[in-house]
């Protein structure tokens, strides 16, 4: 037998870069929401400007209206991968207790990796995995030539300028931080 076997033993990822984009319509309710994911999660890393309002393409059929702004906060704390439905499952907690002061207020966690980003969801598409406890995963951005490459069914909201800009200094970072290790 080859003394130069090829393992089975299976390899773990390297831990992903934790964010959250935040859509709402009172500014108390997001500091209320970023000291509440603060406490939970770890400080935030990065936290963007406001950017565009993100949307909703069946906007009309929600349960609830959508604010006029939306932000990301990146956090410190590097996440497991398959931490995303017990993140999301915190977040859906937080977006309840806040609609009682902003009924638009939507939370939507996510990972990076140097190879693509990542958004959860609720809600069942074609185009979405299904991990467990009710949540989907959706690549959003693959990173090809140097740039986030927007995949299709991706919302308006992650192709615009900004929002490119914003994770694409935060891939930098994030990358930057694992040459480190």
């Amino acid at each position: 037998m080859n003394s130069k076997q090829i393992s089975s033993k299976s390899k773990k990822p390297l831990p992903a870069s934790f964010f959250i984009v935040v859509s709402y319509e009172n500014e108390e309710a997001y500091y209320r929401l970023k000291e509440k994911a603060e406490d939970s999660f770890s400080q935030t890393l990065y936290e963007s400007k406001p950017l565009p309002k993100w949307t909703h393409q069946f906007e009309n059929f929600l349960d609830s209206p959508i604010g006029r702004f939306t932000r990301i906060l990146s956090l410190k704390r590097r996440i497991s991968r398959e931490e995303l439905p017990s993140l999301q499952k915190e977040c859906t907690k937080f977006q309840t207790n806040l609609r009682k002061s902003d009924e638009s207020i939507r939370i939507l966690p996510g990972y990076l990796t140097p190879y693509n980003l990542v958004l959860a969801s609720l809600e069942e598409d074609l185009h979405r995995i299904y991990m467990f406890h009710g949540v989907f995963a959706e690549i959003i951005y693959t990173y090809q030539g140097q740039k986030w490459i927007p995949q299709a069914p991706a919302w308006e909201f992650f192709k615009h300028p900004e929002v490119l800009y914003f994770f694409t200094n935060l891939r930098e970072s994030y990358v930057s931080s694992l040459e480190k290790r």
